[in-house]
């Protein structure tokens, strides 16, 4: 896993909602402004893909958000927060998917 990945699924872990722990971890080294949309706060969608939006749009890579949203779907099966939280995964699985996309683009 890479560094982002791990520290973003600690801060979930650890407390933090999934929108603010993404966030934080790429927040010096991209330079973020602002502050990440609230979990849910846009028709109930998680907080990680929302933030995940948030992010590529400040870094000027908005062409990947349908992208990484099918990859989102096709690994989870769905977007709400409702529906992820009766899946078989951890909202820190969410978070490090989306700590893991958000790297592997910074690396291309």
């Amino acid at each position: 896993m890479e560094k982002y990945e791990i520290e973003a699924r600690k801060l979930k872990e650890s407390g933090k909602l999934c929108s603010n722990a993404l966030f934080e971890v790429f927040k010096n080294d991209l330079k973020l402004e602002g502050n990440p949309p609230a979990p849910r706060s846009i028709d109930g969608i998680c907080g990680a893909i929302l933030t995940t939006e948030y992010i590529l749009k400040q870094i000027g890579k908005e062409e990947y958000i349908e992208d990484y949203k099918e990859k989102f779907i096709s690994k989870f099966k769905y977007i709400k927060c409702l529906e992820l939280m009766r899946y078989e995964h951890r909202c820190s699985d969410y978070v490090g998917f989306s700590a893991e996309y958000i790297t592997n683009l910074l690396d291309k």
